[in-house]
C-alpha cells in the first residue's frame, strides 16, 4: 500500500511529502479526504490538516486512509480492523487436610492455558508497510508472552503449564 508521510515522520519507509514553497505538502487526495467530512468547520479542517501533516496517509486504488482529527477518535466503524480472538482458561483444584486443631496441609494443582490453545498478539505498530508481507506487515506472528517485558510462564498465548503446590500450616 503506498503511503505518504512527512520526512522523519511516524511512518518509516513511506514516500516523503513534496516540498512546495519550503513546506512539506501532502498529496491532494489525502488533503481532500482529511478535510471533506468537516466542510463548513474551519477549526476541524485545520486540525485534520495538522494531524495529516504529522502522521501521513495511505492511498491505494482511489481509497485514502487518513489519521483522525486531533481531539477525536476518528470515524472508522467498529470492527473494521480486527485482531485475533483471545481464549485462555485457567483452572485450579485445592484440597485442605486438618490433622489436629493447629495443623493442616493444603495441596493445590493449577493449570494455566488449560486447553493449550495458541493466542497470538496484535500486529506490532513498528512494522514497515512498504515491505509487504515479507516484512511481516499485517502478520500476527508472536504470542503476547514473547513480547518485551512479558512473563514467559504465566503470560497469555504460551503453552499449557501445570503447577503443583503443598503448603503446611502450623
Amino acid at each position: 500500500i503506498p503511503c505518504f508521510a512527512p520526512t522523519g515522520g511516524k511512518l518509516a519507509g513511506c514516500t516523503a511529502y513534496q516540498v512546495v514553497n519550503g513546506v512539506p505538502t501532502p498529496p491532494a487526495a489525502c488533503m481532500a479526504a482529511a478535510t471533506a467530512p468537516y466542510a463548513g468547520n474551519a477549526q476541524l479542517q485545520s486540525l485534520a490538516l495538522a494531524s495529516l501533516q504529522n502522521f501521513g496517509c495511505y492511498v491505494e486504488n482511489g481509497g485514502v486512509l487518513t489519521p483522525p482529527v486531533y481531539g477525536t477518535v476518528g470515524n472508522t466503524g467498529k470492527n473494521n480492523f480486527r485482531g485475533p480472538h483471545y481464549y485462555n482458561m485457567y483452572f485450579s483444584v485445592a484440597k485442605i487436610w486438618k490433622f489436629r486443631e493447629w495443623y493442616s496441609a493444603q495441596f493445590r494443582v493449577e493449570f494455566f492455558n488449560l486447553l493449550n490453545r495458541g493466542d497470538f498478539a496484535l500486529v506490532p505498530a513498528a512494522t514497515d508497510p512498504t515491505k509487504g508481507f515479507t516484512g511481516q506487515f499485517g502478520c500476527s506472528c508472536t504470542t503476547p508472552d514473547t513480547t518485551t517485558n512479558a512473563n514467559p510462564v504465566l503470560g497469555s498465548g504460551g503453552p499449557r503449564h501445570v503447577q503443583f503446590g503443598l503448603k503446611l500450616i502450623f
